[in-house]
């Protein structure tokens, strides 16, 4: 039942992450299952093929072309607006991932509600952060902002894994992050 609870929170920190980078959870997950640390979660039998050395290639060079473009302010906004399409499907494929090991109804049904639920708000979220650096920093600050969700991504998703009572903490972090815009958004919504 804990491997069931801590691979839920797990996967809301996956969600989340995608929210900021889409391919970096998938590509994390089948490098670090290849490697044998992964546990105490695994991947499900129906995501091993993230293992394979065309799955670590493929996500791996595009999630450094997701980093890299993120990091061009003129190029950034046209990201985001695509990977608004991308990141919920990549948040929902990382959590079927990880939980279909323990229950596969239980991995569709949080990988649907995840993806949803904290990837769309945190990528939304992302969004509004990075037009409101535009307007205030001429897209200067954009690049620093970016090298914070790299580290903040990756850190995430390394140290859920390797101290999994992270990945509850980390998970709650994430509901919380995203209660929070929800509320910011019913509240801008309410004012106009």
């Amino acid at each position: 039942m804990m491997v069931i609870l801590l691979s839920l929170f797990l996967g809301t920190t996956l969600a989340a992450v995608a929210g900021l980078r889409a391919f970096l959870p998938l590509f994390l997950l089948g490098v670090m299952e290849r490697a044998q640390i992964l546990a105490p979660f695994s991947l499900g039998e129906d995501f091993q093929w993230l293992t394979s050395d065309l799955a670590i290639l493929t996500l791996g060079i595009a999630t450094v072309m997701e980093m890299t473009a993120d990091k061009i302010p003129a190029i950034d906004s046209g990201l985001d607006t695509l990977m608004t399409f991308i990141r919920p499907g990549a948040g929902a494929v990382s959590v079927f991932a990880i939980l279909s090991s323990q229950d596969p109804v239980l991995g569709y049904v949080a990988g649907f509600v995840l993806a949803g639920g904290a990837t769309l708000p945190v990528h939304l979220g992302k969004t509004a952060l990075r037009v409101g650096s535009h307007l205030t920093t001429a897209g200067f600050g954009s690049p620093a902002i970016s090298v914070a969700e790299d580290a903040a991504s990756a850190g995430a998703v390394v140290l859920s894994v390797v101290l999994p009572v992270l990945a509850l903490l980390f998970g709650l972090a994430s509901l919380a992050l995203v209660a929070r815009l929800i509320v910011a958004i019913r509240r801008r919504r309410a004012a106009t």
